[in-house]
């Protein structure tokens, strides 16, 4: 009786499936695929976290968090999804081996039926051919003492007897030649039946084995359903956490929008004292040139009166014959030159010396989905490392931020048309304060981690004419 391999067993395959939603099955990837979809994924991961950088240690592990469960989901879905093509294409191999060996039963059963039909005509034909045996041989025992007495028949007598003989024989070698050809058809028979009687046990063999491999792959498929969706409820947990964190990040947020706005203002009014002392110093320089020019005036005109009244009394004394007087020669006066100008480059250096890892711009968060301005430049240097003045200038403000941490601003004057200011965040401590004048490459802090900060870096600030700038277009 023929074991029914071919009966679908599905039942935990349609399980999976029901327990799943239809958005969750990925498409089946190679290999190759998934590992460039992981190192995609980790990348991401990556850039969210140098994305995080002005972030709280909170918002980071959990954005962390989302992204971790969105790529162990990703992969636990193309696995499974690659599970599934193996069950599918195991159970079309089970469909095709239980038509196979039903076709090969069908065939065996013939084969037997054909096997039985040549046993049973041969049979008859051995049981017809020893009746004429055993009639042939009674024949020629008669015929013997014949035979044995043809020395003394006559020569028509000895051919008829040997007619008789040869008749006998020829009827014998056919029929035997008959069984011959029903024992040879017979055996191929019997060869055909047990070719197939090995092949329906190397299919049974083969069946088993799927079956096993069925087995193994639906176990597999329903713990990797399981998995999945245990992944989709943490990924649905770090989506729910994360977004907690998010509106607490947002308000965090216009509470940096709001510190920038006040920066700027304050340097707007530095911009508009500099202004302001500039015009005073202007002014006064304008009076005191005014001054000098009225004294030169003045002086001027006492001059030339003197020459006037040097001029008369010469004409005077011209009239008395006396001797020359010798007269003193002053040369006029040089004119100064204006002074000289020359164009040259902005002249700032890079304040750490470390490779930037977050630039400035408008961001949108993969996993937070909402637009942040990184409002300076990241330079990944390590907790300790010396920041160093990029241009020289005077420390304008130094304090603590909930946001940037430790906090200095420095304001360089007009450089090549611009009024600049830089500022420096997150450091563990600066070494020079407000009013300090400060050179070009002097160390005036060390880089850290303080205020929304994930990890050691500098975060490098530049205004110009008051104005938030990215760094790079200045530096």
């Amino acid at each position: 009786m023929a074991v029914p391999l071919w009966t679908v067993r599905n039942l935990v395959a349609l399980a999976v499936a029901s327990a799943l939603a239809a958005s969750l099955v990925a498409p089946l990837a190679s290999a190759d695929e998934l590992t460039d979809q992981r190192a995609r994924v980790q990348q991401q991961l990556a850039q969210t976290q140098r994305d995080l950088n002005e972030s709280t240690k909170q918002l980071s592990a959990a954005a962390a968090a989302v992204q971790q469960a969105q790529n162990s989901l990703s992969a636990a879905q193309a696995e499974l999804a690659a599970t599934r093509q193996q069950l599918a294409e195991a159970q079309r191999r089970d469909a095709a081996m239980a038509a196979r060996l039903k076709k090969a039963q069908a065939d065996l059963a013939k084969a037997k039926a054909a096997v039985l039909a040549g046993q049973r005509k041969l049979d008859a034909e051995r049981r017809m051919a020893g009746n004429m045996v055993r009639d042939q041989y009674q024949q020629q025992t008669n015929l013997l003492p014949i035979a044995i007495l043809a020395e003394s028949s006559s020569t028509a007598d000895l051919q008829t007897r040997l007619q008789w003989s040869t008749t006998m024989f020829d009827t014998t070698k056919a029929q035997i030649d008959r069984l011959t050809v029903l024992q040879r058809l017979l055996n191929a028979e019997k060869a055909r039946q047990a070719k197939l009687e090995q092949q329906i046990a190397a299919d049974r063999k083969l069946a088993a084995e799927n079956l096993a491999q069925m087995r193994v792959l639906e176990q597999r498929a329903a713990q990797q359903a399981a998995g999945v969706a245990a992944l989709l409820r943490q990924n649905t947990a770090a989506q729910a956490a994360a977004a907690g964190e998010v509106d607490s990040d947002k308000k965090r947020y216009a509470d940096l929008n709001a510190e920038r706005a006040s920066v700027e203002q304050r340097i707007a009014a530095r911009i508009a004292r500099a202004k302001a002392e500039a015009a005073r110093r202007a002014a006064a320089d304008r009076a005191a040139q005014v001054a000098a020019q009225r004294a030169a005036a003045r002086a001027e005109a006492k001059r030339q009166a003197a020459d006037r009244a040097e001029r008369q009394r010469t004409s005077r004394q011209a009239a008395k014959p006396s001797s020359p007087r010798k007269r003193s020669y002053s040369p006029p006066a040089r004119p100064t030159p204006p002074p000289s100008s020359s164009g040259a480059s902005h002249g700032f250096s890079y304040p750490v010396n470390a490779p930037i890892t977050s630039s400035y711009g408008m961001r949108f968060h993969p996993v937070l989905h909402y637009w942040k301005l990184h409002d300076g430049t990241d330079f990944g240097a390590a907790c300790g490392a010396p920041i160093r003045a990029p241009y020289a200038g005077r420390v304008s403000e130094q304090y603590y931020n909930a946001g940037y941490g430790n906090r200095l601003m420095i304001d360089h004057g007009v450089v090549d048309g611009r009024y600049v200011t830089t500022g420096y965040n997150h450091a563990i401590r600066y070494t020079v304060g407000v009013g300090q004048h400060v050179s070009k490459g002097e160390v005036i802090g060390y880089v850290g981690t303080t205020g929304y900060s994930t990890g050691c870096h500098l975060h490098l600030m530049v205004w110009l004419d008051g104005g938030m700038r990215n760094p790079m277009t200045w530096f």
